[in-house]
């Protein structure tokens, strides 16, 4: 199996960093091979106008190779769970600071048993990122009055997120429609960065607890992206 590369978000850092003591570390793998990746790595190359705390470190896990169509939440897991186990033979892994992260899609699951089967298994010592029905509906938060102009008027379609061509599914599309950009390209992030506090209290609106959403249409990556302002050490205390 192909090892998972690695994007840094500290690689870089800033012209008044001296030296950063890290406190808390993300490593963070998608289900989709675009969207989901792309976007976490704006948020981690727009780290310091995005208010993430600098003891925080984005680790970004790109599949490549013969995992490059792994996509399956069970899949994520494995390689997750291969990740660890190459930290800790290599010496580098950090229970006090180390966290994994799964993003991906409720509508990757049709039933609800295996769903839910699913998060009871994957969220012991993890953490779940969940779009229902999937990651366009987090991009669509984005816009203003969303809820009120796009998401409740197309709730049930949102929800059943069926394919309407061959390159979209419904939730896809109408993000492609509001935005005017694909949202598998390289450049719809920009557009977006200075929406996320916006798509953070529309996201309030929705339902958040990952359960929930295998009924529901919402979302909790604003909470993820929350926390990661926080001051870590308020976190340490809280675990």
């Amino acid at each position: 199996m192909s090892p998972l590369r690695e994007f840094r978000s500290l690689t870089t850092r800033f012209e008044e960093d001296v030296k950063i003591d890290l406190l808390r570390r993300y490593y963070l793998i998608f289900e989709g091979a675009n969207t989901e990746r792309k976007y976490f790595q704006g948020v981690a190359n727009n780290r310091k106008e995005l208010d993430i705390n600098s003891q925080i470190e984005l680790v970004i896990l790109h599949k490549e190779g013969d995992i490059g169509s792994f996509s399956h939440p069970i899949k994520l897991l494995e390689l997750i769970e291969e990740k660890k186990k190459y930290l800790k033979r290599n010496g580098k892994f950090d229970r006090t600071i180390d966290r994994f992260v799964i993003v991906f899609d409720r509508d990757s699951y049709e039933a609800t048993k295996d769903y839910v089967e699913f998060i009871d298994k994957a969220s012991v010592d993890n953490i779940l990122i969940v779009t229902s029905p999937c990651f366009e509906l987090w991009l669509i938060l984005h816009y203003q009055n969303a809820i009120e102009k796009h998401i409740i008027p197309n709730k049930k379609r949102l929800f059943d997120n069926e394919k309407v061509s061959s390159s979209h599914t419904f939730a896809s599309r109408l993000f492609s429609e509001i935005s005017g950009t694909n949202p598998k390209s390289g450049t719809f992030f920009n557009k977006l960065k200075s929406r996320i506090d916006l798509a953070i209290e529309q996201e309030k609106s929705l339902e958040r607890d990952i359960f929930k959403m295998d009924t529901e249409i919402g979302s909790n990556v604003g909470v993820l992206i929350e926390q990661m302002r926080e001051d870590p050490r308020d976190m340490l205390n809280k675990d």
